[in-house]
Protein backbone atom coordinates (compact mmCIF):
# COMPACT_ATOMS: atom_id res chain seq x y z
CA UNK A 1 0.00 0.00 0.00
CA UNK A 2 1.84 3.24 -0.84
CA UNK A 3 0.82 6.20 2.01
CA UNK A 4 1.29 8.87 -0.49
CA UNK A 5 -1.39 7.72 -3.13
CA UNK A 6 -3.69 7.73 0.18
CA UNK A 7 -3.07 11.43 1.37
CA UNK A 8 -6.71 12.50 0.16
CA UNK A 9 -8.07 9.39 1.83
CA UNK A 10 -6.01 11.19 5.36
CA UNK A 11 -7.37 14.20 5.35
CA UNK A 12 -9.97 15.28 8.37
CA UNK A 13 -12.87 16.67 7.15
CA UNK A 14 -12.70 19.66 10.08
CA UNK A 15 -9.15 20.96 10.21
CA UNK A 16 -8.25 19.80 6.18
CA UNK A 17 -5.28 18.31 7.89
CA UNK A 18 -3.35 14.92 7.96
CA UNK A 19 -5.65 12.63 10.95
CA UNK A 20 -4.26 13.06 14.50
CA UNK A 21 -5.26 10.29 17.06
CA UNK A 22 -8.24 9.61 14.54
CA UNK A 23 -11.46 8.05 15.60
CA UNK A 24 -14.66 6.46 14.40
CA UNK A 25 -18.28 7.29 14.51
CA UNK A 26 -21.32 4.76 13.81
CA UNK A 27 -21.89 6.28 10.96
CA UNK A 28 -18.18 4.81 9.66
CA UNK A 29 -16.52 8.23 9.31
CA UNK A 30 -13.67 9.05 11.22
CA UNK A 31 -11.84 12.74 12.41
CA UNK A 32 -9.24 13.70 15.12
CA UNK A 33 -10.35 13.10 18.15
CA UNK A 34 -10.27 16.97 19.25
CA UNK A 35 -11.73 17.95 16.10
CA UNK A 36 -15.25 16.16 16.79
CA UNK A 37 -14.84 16.49 20.20
CA UNK A 38 -14.68 20.59 19.61
CA UNK A 39 -17.22 20.42 17.28
CA UNK A 40 -19.80 18.46 19.71
CA UNK A 41 -19.17 21.19 22.50
CA UNK A 42 -20.25 24.46 20.15
CA UNK A 43 -22.72 22.32 17.97
CA UNK A 44 -24.28 19.46 19.59
CA UNK A 45 -27.28 19.75 21.88
CA UNK A 46 -28.58 17.97 25.27
CA UNK A 47 -28.98 14.17 23.92
CA UNK A 48 -27.96 14.63 20.27
CA UNK A 49 -24.85 14.90 18.50
CA UNK A 50 -24.37 15.01 15.04
CA UNK A 51 -21.42 13.77 12.15
CA UNK A 52 -20.02 16.89 10.62
CA UNK A 53 -19.71 15.19 7.66
CA UNK A 54 -22.81 13.08 6.62
CA UNK A 55 -25.52 14.77 9.57
CA UNK A 56 -26.31 11.65 11.10
CA UNK A 57 -27.74 12.02 14.82
CA UNK A 58 -27.02 10.09 17.84
CA UNK A 59 -28.90 9.62 20.93
CA UNK A 60 -27.11 9.00 23.51
CA UNK A 61 -23.55 10.71 22.72
CA UNK A 62 -21.61 7.84 20.83
CA UNK A 63 -18.34 6.42 22.40
CA UNK A 64 -15.29 7.35 20.14
CA UNK A 65 -13.47 4.73 19.17
CA UNK A 66 -9.83 5.10 18.14
CA UNK A 67 -9.53 4.09 13.81
CA UNK A 68 -6.58 1.47 14.64
CA UNK A 69 -6.45 0.69 10.64
CA UNK A 70 -6.23 4.53 9.71
CA UNK A 71 -3.55 5.01 12.83
CA UNK A 72 -1.45 2.71 10.84
CA UNK A 73 -1.66 4.53 7.84
CA UNK A 74 -1.26 7.69 9.19
CA UNK A 75 1.71 6.54 10.81
CA UNK A 76 3.11 5.03 7.73
CA UNK A 77 2.33 8.16 5.73
CA UNK A 78 4.19 10.04 8.30
CA UNK A 79 7.28 7.96 8.68
CA UNK A 80 7.45 8.32 4.26
CA UNK A 81 7.42 11.80 4.22
CA UNK A 82 11.43 13.04 3.87
CA UNK A 83 13.02 14.53 6.78
CA UNK A 84 13.81 18.17 6.55
CA UNK A 85 17.50 18.13 5.11
CA UNK A 86 20.31 20.85 6.47
CA UNK A 87 21.15 24.25 4.81
CA UNK A 88 24.36 24.06 3.68
CA UNK A 89 27.18 26.58 3.63
CA UNK A 90 27.71 28.60 0.12
CA UNK A 91 30.95 29.53 0.77
CA UNK A 92 32.72 25.72 1.31
CA UNK A 93 33.94 24.45 -1.84
CA UNK A 94 34.23 20.53 -0.47
CA UNK A 95 33.06 19.15 2.16
CA UNK A 96 30.35 22.08 2.91
CA UNK A 97 29.50 22.58 6.39
CA UNK A 98 26.00 23.29 8.03
CA UNK A 99 24.99 26.46 7.71
CA UNK A 100 24.15 28.46 11.32
CA UNK A 101 23.00 31.42 9.61
CA UNK A 102 21.49 33.13 6.26
CA UNK A 103 22.44 36.85 5.40
CA UNK A 104 19.27 38.35 3.84
CA UNK A 105 21.56 41.30 2.21
CA UNK A 106 24.11 38.88 0.63
CA UNK A 107 21.35 36.04 0.20
CA UNK A 108 24.04 33.39 0.97
CA UNK A 109 24.21 30.99 3.88
CA UNK A 110 27.14 31.03 6.02
CA UNK A 111 28.56 28.23 8.31
CA UNK A 112 29.76 29.39 11.77
CA UNK A 113 33.27 29.59 10.25
CA UNK A 114 32.59 31.80 7.20
CA UNK A 115 30.39 33.86 9.42
CA UNK A 116 33.06 35.08 11.32
CA UNK A 117 33.49 38.35 9.25
CA UNK A 118 29.99 39.22 9.60
CA UNK A 119 29.84 39.42 13.11
CA UNK A 120 33.52 41.33 13.18
CA UNK A 121 33.86 43.38 10.11
CA UNK A 122 31.96 46.98 10.47
CA UNK A 123 31.23 46.81 7.07
CA UNK A 124 28.65 43.56 7.46
CA UNK A 125 26.91 45.48 10.40
CA UNK A 126 23.97 46.51 8.58
CA UNK A 127 23.57 42.96 6.95
CA UNK A 128 20.53 41.03 8.54
CA UNK A 129 21.15 37.43 9.69
CA UNK A 130 18.18 35.20 10.36
CA UNK A 131 18.21 31.52 11.08
CA UNK A 132 19.10 29.41 8.27
CA UNK A 133 16.94 28.93 4.76
CA UNK A 134 17.31 27.33 1.84
CA UNK A 135 14.87 29.42 -0.28
CA UNK A 136 14.83 33.32 0.08
CA UNK A 137 12.24 33.81 -2.17
CA UNK A 138 9.37 34.43 0.04
CA UNK A 139 11.65 36.88 2.16
CA UNK A 140 11.95 39.22 -0.77
CA UNK A 141 9.33 41.42 -1.53
CA UNK A 142 7.67 40.85 -4.77
CA UNK A 143 7.69 44.79 -5.94
CA UNK A 144 11.30 45.82 -5.23
CA UNK A 145 13.50 42.34 -4.68
CA UNK A 146 14.60 43.76 -1.91
CA UNK A 147 14.71 41.85 1.57
CA UNK A 148 11.85 42.31 3.74
CA UNK A 149 13.30 43.90 7.35
CA UNK A 150 9.90 45.47 8.75
CA UNK A 151 6.60 44.79 9.53
CA UNK A 152 3.63 47.59 8.52
CA UNK A 153 1.40 47.70 11.28
CA UNK A 154 -1.28 48.67 9.43
CA UNK A 155 -1.46 46.59 6.58
CA UNK A 156 -0.09 43.58 8.72
CA UNK A 157 2.34 42.54 6.16
CA UNK A 158 6.39 42.35 6.39
CA UNK A 159 7.86 45.18 3.83
CA UNK A 160 11.23 46.12 1.92
CA UNK A 161 13.10 49.40 2.41
CA UNK A 162 11.92 50.26 -0.70
CA UNK A 163 7.66 50.05 0.13
CA UNK A 164 8.88 52.18 3.84
CA UNK A 165 9.98 55.12 2.01
CA UNK A 166 9.01 55.67 -1.81
CA UNK A 167 6.57 52.53 -1.67
CA UNK A 168 2.64 52.34 -0.46
CA UNK A 169 3.72 51.95 3.16
CA UNK A 170 6.10 55.16 3.32
CA UNK A 171 3.18 56.99 5.52
CA UNK A 172 2.14 53.62 7.69
CA UNK A 173 3.14 52.81 11.27
CA UNK A 174 6.30 50.37 10.87
CA UNK A 175 8.17 48.59 13.26
CA UNK A 176 11.36 45.76 12.83
CA UNK A 177 10.84 42.27 12.77
CA UNK A 178 12.02 42.01 15.80
CA UNK A 179 9.41 44.53 17.74
CA UNK A 180 6.93 42.76 15.55
CA UNK A 181 7.64 39.40 16.58
CA UNK A 182 7.52 40.37 20.38
CA UNK A 183 4.30 42.40 20.48
CA UNK A 184 2.88 39.21 18.91
CA UNK A 185 4.33 37.03 21.56
CA UNK A 186 2.55 38.92 23.93
CA UNK A 187 -0.83 39.00 22.29
CA UNK A 188 -0.50 35.40 22.18
CA UNK A 189 0.29 34.76 25.58
CA UNK A 190 -2.57 36.77 26.55
CA UNK A 191 -4.94 34.89 24.49
CA UNK A 192 -3.55 31.86 26.15
CA UNK A 193 -3.81 33.30 29.78
CA UNK A 194 -7.69 34.27 28.85
CA UNK A 195 -7.99 30.75 27.59
CA UNK A 196 -6.26 29.27 30.55
CA UNK A 197 -8.90 31.35 32.49
CA UNK A 198 -11.81 30.03 30.57
CA UNK A 199 -10.53 26.45 31.15
CA UNK A 200 -10.59 26.54 34.75
CA UNK A 201 -14.15 28.19 34.58
CA UNK A 202 -15.21 25.33 32.38
CA UNK A 203 -13.65 22.83 34.75
CA UNK A 204 -15.67 25.11 38.02
CA UNK A 205 -18.98 24.46 36.65
CA UNK A 206 -18.29 20.87 35.22
CA UNK A 207 -17.93 19.93 38.74
CA UNK A 208 -20.89 22.33 39.60
CA UNK A 209 -22.83 20.24 37.03
CA UNK A 210 -22.02 17.07 38.92
CA UNK A 211 -22.95 17.98 41.97
CA UNK A 212 -26.72 19.68 40.80
CA UNK A 213 -26.86 15.45 38.83
CA UNK A 214 -26.26 14.46 42.05
CA UNK A 215 -28.73 16.31 43.73
CA UNK A 216 -31.35 15.83 41.37
CA UNK A 217 -31.10 11.73 41.29
CA UNK A 218 -31.83 12.59 45.10
CA UNK A 219 -35.09 14.60 44.38
CA UNK A 220 -36.36 12.29 42.06
CA UNK A 221 -36.14 9.33 44.68
CA UNK A 222 -37.56 11.25 47.07
CA UNK A 223 -40.60 12.51 44.20
CA UNK A 224 -40.77 8.83 43.77
CA UNK A 225 -42.08 7.94 47.71
CA UNK A 226 -44.50 11.26 47.60
CA UNK A 227 -46.05 9.51 44.89
CA UNK A 228 -46.11 6.41 45.99
CA UNK A 229 -47.59 7.79 48.96
CA UNK A 230 -50.35 9.04 46.93
CA UNK A 231 -51.87 5.89 46.90
CA UNK A 232 -52.37 4.87 50.66
CA UNK A 233 -55.48 5.98 52.01
CA UNK A 234 -56.70 5.84 55.37
CA UNK A 235 -60.64 5.47 55.62
CA UNK A 236 -60.90 7.23 59.24
CA UNK A 237 -59.30 10.67 57.75
CA UNK A 238 -61.11 12.85 54.87
CA UNK A 239 -59.28 12.03 51.48
CA UNK A 240 -56.94 14.54 50.52
CA UNK A 241 -54.72 13.53 46.87
CA UNK A 242 -51.43 15.50 46.42
CA UNK A 243 -51.84 15.47 42.34
CA UNK A 244 -47.96 15.62 41.33
CA UNK A 245 -48.59 14.41 37.78
CA UNK A 246 -49.05 17.61 36.16
CA UNK A 247 -47.26 19.94 38.55
CA UNK A 248 -44.78 20.69 35.49
CA UNK A 249 -47.51 21.43 33.15
CA UNK A 250 -49.05 23.95 35.58
CA UNK A 251 -45.49 25.51 36.33
CA UNK A 252 -44.76 25.66 32.68
CA UNK A 253 -47.97 27.27 32.26
CA UNK A 254 -47.53 29.78 35.48
CA UNK A 255 -43.75 30.53 33.69
CA UNK A 256 -45.29 31.54 30.16
CA UNK A 257 -47.59 33.72 31.64
CA UNK A 258 -45.15 35.75 33.38
CA UNK A 259 -42.73 35.95 30.35
CA UNK A 260 -45.59 36.91 28.13
CA UNK A 261 -46.52 39.89 31.11
CA UNK A 262 -42.85 40.89 31.05
CA UNK A 263 -42.48 40.76 27.30
CA UNK A 264 -45.27 42.99 27.25
CA UNK A 265 -44.45 45.45 29.56
CA UNK A 266 -40.99 45.61 27.80
CA UNK A 267 -43.05 46.83 24.50
CA UNK A 268 -44.57 49.78 26.66
CA UNK A 269 -41.31 51.26 28.42
CA UNK A 270 -38.51 50.46 25.74
CA UNK A 271 -36.91 54.09 25.19
CA UNK A 272 -37.77 55.08 21.66
CA UNK A 273 -33.97 55.26 20.95
CA UNK A 274 -34.33 51.10 20.76
CA UNK A 275 -37.24 51.04 18.26
CA UNK A 276 -36.48 51.10 14.73
CA UNK A 277 -38.00 54.30 12.55
CA UNK A 278 -35.65 55.03 9.72
CA UNK A 279 -32.42 56.60 8.98
CA UNK A 280 -33.93 60.08 8.42
CA UNK A 281 -36.10 59.85 11.66
CA UNK A 282 -33.54 58.94 14.15
CA UNK A 283 -31.14 61.85 12.93
CA UNK A 284 -30.53 64.12 16.16
CA UNK A 285 -30.07 67.36 15.97
CA UNK A 286 -27.24 68.83 14.23
CA UNK A 287 -25.56 70.57 18.03
CA UNK A 288 -26.66 67.56 20.32
CA UNK A 289 -23.83 65.14 21.75
CA UNK A 290 -25.29 62.31 20.12
CA UNK A 291 -25.62 64.35 16.63
CA UNK A 292 -21.49 64.52 16.85
CA UNK A 293 -21.20 61.12 17.01
CA UNK A 294 -23.38 60.42 13.92
CA UNK A 295 -21.48 63.35 12.19
CA UNK A 296 -18.32 61.36 12.60
CA UNK A 297 -19.81 58.12 11.39
CA UNK A 298 -21.24 59.61 8.56
CA UNK A 299 -17.77 61.28 7.53
CA UNK A 300 -15.94 57.82 7.66
CA UNK A 301 -18.51 56.84 5.44
CA UNK A 302 -18.53 59.99 2.91
CA UNK A 303 -14.51 59.10 2.55
CA UNK A 304 -14.98 55.31 1.82
CA UNK A 305 -18.25 55.74 -0.37
CA UNK A 306 -20.69 54.27 2.42
CA UNK A 307 -23.88 55.22 2.38
CA UNK A 308 -24.43 57.98 5.22
CA UNK A 309 -28.03 56.34 6.62
CA UNK A 310 -27.42 54.42 10.15
CA UNK A 311 -30.02 52.54 11.38
CA UNK A 312 -30.77 51.92 14.71
CA UNK A 313 -31.35 47.88 15.68
CA UNK A 314 -32.25 45.81 18.47
CA UNK A 315 -32.59 42.24 18.54
CA UNK A 316 -35.08 40.09 18.68
CA UNK A 317 -35.75 37.43 21.71
CA UNK A 318 -38.16 35.63 19.83
CA UNK A 319 -35.80 34.50 17.67
CA UNK A 320 -32.52 34.10 20.27
CA UNK A 321 -31.12 30.35 20.54
CA UNK A 322 -31.74 29.04 24.08
CA UNK A 323 -27.62 29.66 24.40
CA UNK A 324 -27.48 32.82 24.24
CA UNK A 325 -28.32 35.90 26.15
CA UNK A 326 -29.47 39.22 25.55
CA UNK A 327 -28.99 42.75 27.34
CA UNK A 328 -31.88 44.61 28.60
CA UNK A 329 -31.40 47.27 26.08
CA UNK A 330 -31.27 44.09 23.70
CA UNK A 331 -28.36 45.07 21.85
CA UNK A 332 -25.61 43.04 23.42
CA UNK A 333 -25.66 39.18 22.80
CA UNK A 334 -23.46 36.54 24.73
CA UNK A 335 -23.27 33.38 24.34
CA UNK A 336 -23.45 30.97 27.77
CA UNK A 337 -22.94 27.18 27.87
CA UNK A 338 -26.37 26.59 29.83
CA UNK A 339 -29.55 26.97 28.23
CA UNK A 340 -31.53 29.71 29.21
CA UNK A 341 -35.40 29.12 29.89
CA UNK A 342 -37.74 30.33 26.88
CA UNK A 343 -40.86 30.00 24.93
CA UNK A 344 -41.15 27.47 21.78
CA UNK A 345 -41.62 30.24 19.37
CA UNK A 346 -41.32 29.46 15.60
CA UNK A 347 -38.89 31.67 15.09
CA UNK A 348 -36.17 30.78 17.51
CA UNK A 349 -33.10 28.97 15.96
CA UNK A 350 -32.52 25.77 17.32
CA UNK A 351 -29.67 23.96 16.35
CA UNK A 352 -26.90 27.07 15.83
CA UNK A 353 -26.32 29.89 18.59
CA UNK A 354 -28.13 32.44 15.94
CA UNK A 355 -29.90 35.81 16.32
CA UNK A 356 -32.05 37.87 14.00
CA UNK A 357 -33.27 41.79 14.71
CA UNK A 358 -36.22 42.87 15.22
CA UNK A 359 -36.36 45.04 11.80
CA UNK A 360 -36.30 44.61 8.53
CA UNK A 361 -35.04 45.95 5.17
CA UNK A 362 -37.12 46.34 2.13
CA UNK A 363 -36.03 48.60 0.35
CA UNK A 364 -32.87 51.50 0.57
CA UNK A 365 -29.52 51.93 1.64
CA UNK A 366 -28.78 50.89 5.41
CA UNK A 367 -25.30 50.18 7.43
CA UNK A 368 -24.79 49.58 11.07
CA UNK A 369 -21.84 49.06 13.24
CA UNK A 370 -21.10 45.58 15.30
CA UNK A 371 -18.20 45.26 18.25
CA UNK A 372 -16.97 41.57 18.00
CA UNK A 373 -14.16 40.02 19.93
CA UNK A 374 -12.83 38.09 17.05
CA UNK A 375 -13.40 34.83 18.27
CA UNK A 376 -15.99 32.50 16.47
CA UNK A 377 -18.88 35.11 15.36
CA UNK A 378 -20.89 36.18 12.60
CA UNK A 379 -22.25 38.74 10.82
CA UNK A 380 -24.91 39.30 8.13
CA UNK A 381 -28.48 39.13 7.03
CA UNK A 382 -30.83 36.51 6.37
CA UNK A 383 -34.46 36.52 4.68
CA UNK A 384 -37.32 35.98 7.39
CA UNK A 385 -38.14 32.81 5.76
CA UNK A 386 -34.91 31.25 6.72
CA UNK A 387 -34.88 27.68 8.23
CA UNK A 388 -34.59 27.55 12.12
CA UNK A 389 -33.52 24.31 12.38
CA UNK A 390 -31.22 21.70 10.73
CA UNK A 391 -28.32 22.46 8.49
CA UNK A 392 -29.86 25.28 6.34
CA UNK A 393 -30.34 27.42 9.40
CA UNK A 394 -26.49 28.19 9.60
CA UNK A 395 -26.76 31.08 8.66
CA UNK A 396 -25.10 31.37 4.70
CA UNK A 397 -25.79 27.80 4.48
CA UNK A 398 -28.96 28.38 2.28
CA UNK A 399 -29.45 31.11 -0.47
CA UNK A 400 -31.10 33.31 1.96
CA UNK A 401 -28.70 34.10 4.53
CA UNK A 402 -25.18 36.02 4.07
CA UNK A 403 -22.75 36.06 6.68
CA UNK A 404 -19.09 36.97 7.35
CA UNK A 405 -17.28 34.58 10.12
CA UNK A 406 -14.66 35.61 12.17
CA UNK A 407 -12.48 33.18 14.51
CA UNK A 408 -8.84 33.15 15.63
CA UNK A 409 -7.69 31.54 12.97
CA UNK A 410 -9.80 32.59 10.15
CA UNK A 411 -11.91 34.86 8.39
CA UNK A 412 -14.88 33.84 5.77
CA UNK A 413 -17.75 35.12 3.65
CA UNK A 414 -20.45 32.11 3.37
CA UNK A 415 -23.05 32.55 1.25
CA UNK A 416 -25.14 29.15 -0.17
CA UNK A 417 -22.51 26.51 1.73
CA UNK A 418 -20.12 27.88 -0.62
CA UNK A 419 -17.32 29.84 1.21
CA UNK A 420 -14.27 32.37 0.27
CA UNK A 421 -11.37 33.03 3.03
CA UNK A 422 -9.99 36.37 3.56
CA UNK A 423 -7.29 38.25 5.23
CA UNK A 424 -7.32 37.75 9.16
CA UNK A 425 -7.00 41.11 11.31
CA UNK A 426 -6.49 41.64 15.05
CA UNK A 427 -8.73 40.23 17.20
CA UNK A 428 -11.59 42.27 18.84
CA UNK A 429 -12.65 44.31 15.63
CA UNK A 430 -15.10 46.60 15.17
CA UNK A 431 -17.28 45.81 11.61
CA UNK A 432 -19.46 48.13 9.82
CA UNK A 433 -22.16 46.44 7.36
CA UNK A 434 -23.78 48.47 4.62
CA UNK A 435 -26.80 47.10 2.67
CA UNK A 436 -27.69 48.55 -0.08
CA UNK A 437 -31.29 46.63 -0.90
CA UNK A 438 -32.14 48.06 -4.58
CA UNK A 439 -28.68 47.52 -5.80
CA UNK A 440 -28.69 43.86 -4.10
CA UNK A 441 -25.10 44.36 -2.57
CA UNK A 442 -24.02 43.22 0.76
CA UNK A 443 -20.33 44.89 2.15
CA UNK A 444 -18.62 44.52 5.17
CA UNK A 445 -15.69 46.88 6.18
CA UNK A 446 -13.33 46.74 9.14
CA UNK A 447 -13.70 50.51 11.10
CA UNK A 448 -10.15 51.11 13.53
CA UNK A 449 -9.17 54.67 12.65
CA UNK A 450 -9.39 54.42 9.61
CA UNK A 451 -12.35 52.32 7.22
CA UNK A 452 -10.76 49.13 5.50
CA UNK A 453 -13.13 47.22 2.98
CA UNK A 454 -13.30 43.57 3.22
CA UNK A 455 -16.17 41.81 1.28
CA UNK A 456 -19.11 42.55 -1.02
CA UNK A 457 -21.79 40.26 -1.86
CA UNK A 458 -23.84 40.55 -5.04
CA UNK A 459 -27.54 39.07 -5.67
CA UNK A 460 -30.64 39.96 -5.98
CA UNK A 461 -32.86 40.67 -3.03
CA UNK A 462 -36.62 39.37 -3.26
CA UNK A 463 -38.21 39.43 0.05
CA UNK A 464 -37.41 41.67 3.18
CA UNK A 465 -34.25 40.92 5.36
CA UNK A 466 -33.26 41.03 8.64
CA UNK A 467 -29.37 41.84 10.40
CA UNK A 468 -28.59 38.25 11.26
CA UNK A 469 -25.93 37.55 13.80
CA UNK A 470 -23.80 34.30 14.84
CA UNK A 471 -22.32 34.49 18.75
CA UNK A 472 -20.17 30.90 19.17
CA UNK A 473 -18.63 32.60 22.28
CA UNK A 474 -18.14 35.56 24.52
CA UNK A 475 -20.40 38.35 23.12
CA UNK A 476 -21.24 40.27 19.70
CA UNK A 477 -22.61 44.02 20.90
CA UNK A 478 -24.77 46.62 18.25
CA UNK A 479 -22.76 50.25 18.40
CA UNK A 480 -25.15 52.35 16.66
Amino acid sequence: MDPEGLKDELICAVCLQVYQDPVILPCQHSFCLKCIERVWVHTAGPGRFECPQCRCRFDPRPSLKRNFTLCDIVEKYNHSQPPAGHVMCDYCDSNPNPAVKTCLKCEISLCSLHLKPHLQNKAFSGHTLIEPVSDLTDRQCPDHKDPLIFYCKDDAKCVCVSCAIIGKHKSHTLLSLNEAQAAIKEELETEIKKLQEVQQNCSSKQRGLERSETEVKNSKQLLSRVTESQKVTDPDVPEFTLNLSNIFQLIQERLNGCEKYHSDILEIIMPASTKYRGPLDIMPPPHSPSGTALRIAAGISRRTGISQGKSSLSLDPKTANCNLVLSDDLRSVTWTERKQFSLLYPKRFKHYPQVLCSQSFSSGSHSWDVETDGNECGIGIACGTVEREGRNSFLGNSNKSWCLYCGFSYLKAWHNSQFTDLPLFPSKPRIRVQLDYEAGTLSFYRVTDSVRYLHTFQTTFTEPVFPAFYCGRKCLKLLN
